[in-house]
């Protein structure tokens, strides 16, 4: 019976995990790689890739398409300060301006960020340092530590951290890293 509810209690943990996804929205390539991404996540700890995920375009209204603006913006401002993780495709020639606001607050709010940066002008250089993601960005992926260049490192990743996660005591902490 002990085990019984030990499990349940980390099922009931990993089940009130909530993740924030922020991308590019721009294209109809973009928000199916960004819905593909949740799918892997979602699938690799037994999440729900509707309840426990924030999908901006999907659960929020696309700008121009529904709600106004300052509906969407109130939206996902609160969606990133109740969420647990952010995590944030940051492919392009450069990562995109509004994602990098919402990596910004994320980073703020002591909140896990994990970024994924596929396109291969980022690793593929002649330099020991490569000059992509922006320096801020780096910083914000814990100095580079999550930030991956492939759907499986990330979904590796990402799994490994939910999974502990979810065996920790359920405490909020302060960006200054004192609890609440």
């Amino acid at each position: 019976m002990m085990k019984y509810a030990s499990c349940l209690a980390v099922w009931r943990q990993k089940m009130s995990v909530y993740i924030y996804v922020a991308g590019p929205l721009f294209s109809e390539a973009e928000r199916d790689y960004l819905e593909r991404m949740v799918e892997k996540l979602a699938h690799c700890c037994g999440l729900n890739p509707v309840s426990n995920f924030f999908l901006p375009h999907r659960d929020g209204g696309e700008l121009g398409k529904g709600p106004p603006r300052k509906h969407i913006f109130a939206l996902d401002i609160g969606k990133i300060r109740s969420a647990d993780i952010v995590v944030a495709l940051l492919d392009g020639q450069d990562s995109d301006s509004g994602t990098c606001v919402e990596l910004g607050y994320a980073y703020a709010l002591n909140k896990k960020v994990f970024g994924l940066l596929t396109d291969f002008r980022s690793y593929h250089t002649n330099h020991l340092e490569p000059h992509r993601p922006n320096l801020m960005v780096w910083g914000v992926c814990e100095n580079g530590n999550t930030l991956h260049n492939s759907l499986e490192s990330l979904a590796n990743a990402f799994r490994e951290y939910v999974n502990n996660k979810s065996r920790l005591p359920n405490k909020d902490v302060a960006p200054s890293g004192t609890e609440i």
